[in-house]
């Protein structure tokens, strides 16, 4: 998501956060909007932070003109919002609210992890187990040629010798 989508979003999300607060309203009643927020600054400061395609209208400085403000709007909404959730909640409220993040981050992360490795191993399982059926097709298979071979060697004997015994005697 381009930074001024994401900003807008944001700003969306603030001035609802804002208004919440201003009416009196629990952060536990407005936690939706408080985690749309959160979304659309950590995609604000990502965007930043990545390697883009190049867009295919304005400049260079045009899009480092719309990062620059997007990046500071998003610190002045995040500085407004951690005064007042510092003030109403404790000096600490805010950091709390960044390591919970920081440990919701970190879950994700480690079940991204744990779902990647669930699916390679299941891909190693079918793998092996296709690798097990082909080598017992091949040697049903052998089985089967031998008996025939054996089942030919009985219909036309050869003066009472054996197919081999001609064929080494020859």
């Amino acid at each position: 998501m381009d930074p001024m989508s994401a900003i807008a979003i944001a700003g969306t999300a603030f001035n609802a956060i804002k208004a919440g607060f201003e009416h009196g309203r629990e952060i536990e009643t407005m936690a939706g909007d408080i985690g749309r927020w959160m979304g659309a600054i950590k995609d604000v400061k990502e965007g930043a932070a990545k390697k883009k395609k190049s867009k295919m209208y304005g400049s260079i400085e045009e899009q480092a003109f719309e990062e620059f403000a997007a990046l500071k709007e998003a610190e002045r909404m995040e500085n407004e919002l951690r005064t007042f959730v510092n003030m109403n909640y404790g000096p600490n409220a805010w950091n709390q609210i960044v390591a919970i993040q920081a440990q919701i981050r970190v879950r994700e992360k480690e079940e991204r992890e744990r779902l990647k490795r669930e699916q390679e191993e299941f891909i190693e399982k079918v793998c092996i187990w296709i690798g097990s059926i082909a080598v017992c097709g091949l040697f049903v298979f052998m089985i089967i040629v031998a008996w025939n071979v054996a089942s030919a060697m009985h219909a036309f004997p050869v003066a009472g010798m054996g197919y081999w015994s001609k064929a080494w005697a020859g």
